[in-house]
């Protein structure tokens, strides 16, 4: 998978707020979302891609995990 800005995107990354507290883990994304896998509770979260700084070893937030659970 490919971001808009040329970012591979590979399924089982972790998600890295900009706190480094670890979100979860990639499951996908469509035109707007990251998707997490399920979280403990079940549900998947949708993260916007707008709050994607860079993809490395990680997908890594340029939001804290407070700003994420805001949008959440």
């Amino acid at each position: 998978m490919t971001l808009k800005n040329n970012f591979d995107l590979t399924p089982g990354l972790p998600i890295i707020c900009a706190d480094d507290f670890i979100h979860g883990h990639v499951e996908g994304m469509d035109s707007e979302y990251l998707i997490t896998t399920p979280m403990e509770d079940g549900r998947r979260h949708f993260i916007p891609l707008n709050v994607v700084d860079y993809v490395d070893d990680g997908v890594y937030l340029r939001i804290t995990r407070d700003e994420l659970q805001q949008l959440l």
